[in-house]
């Protein structure tokens, strides 16, 4: 089983997370299953245990943030919005929050990867799974660049 850094357990924890947390999900599987998407076993399992958590933290000494909340990353929108995702990833998603102080929107495929997506130009693989994303987030690495779209003048 992967494991949570010290610094993601602290970040999770000051956001009111502990290990055996396990919340109903049931409004949010059918909110998204209402938007078109099909909600995968390990996307209810990331959003039993960390959904609804809004995590704060500093970074190198600047804020950052992260939600897991489906409904921060799509708000009125529904999936057909987000297709192209798919089409450049080669994965179905699914919605699950957002990162970045809300500037990019993260999704988990059916395998458990975690990508953010920023601005519709960058695509980023932030984990192969909810616990290496949440690492990675809080503590700031480097996340390599998987798409990028360039503005033609």
């Amino acid at each position: 089983m992967e494991r949570l850094s010290i610094k993601t357990e602290k970040v999770l924890k000051q956001s009111g997370w502990n290990p055996n947390r396990k919340i109903d999900i049931n409004s949010q599987v059918k909110y998204l299953e209402n938007k078109g998407y099909v909600v995968f076993d390990c996307v209810k399992e990331a959003l039993e245990q960390f959904g609804e958590l809004k995590c704060i933290f500093e970074n190198d000494g600047k804020s950052e943030s992260f939600v897991i909340e489906p409904k921060e990353g799509l708000g009125d929108l529904d999936r057909r919005h987000y297709k192209r995702y798919e089409v450049i990833i080669g994965n179905d998603l699914v919605v699950i929050g957002t990162a970045f102080r809300d500037n990019a929107v993260l999704y988990m495929s059916k395998q458990g990867e975690v990508y953010a997506v920023l601005d519709d130009y960058y695509i980023w693989k932030v984990g192969c799974g909810i616990y290496e994303a949440l690492n990675n987030l809080c503590e700031g690495r480097e996340l390599k660049v998987i798409h990028e779209e360039h503005l033609k003048n």
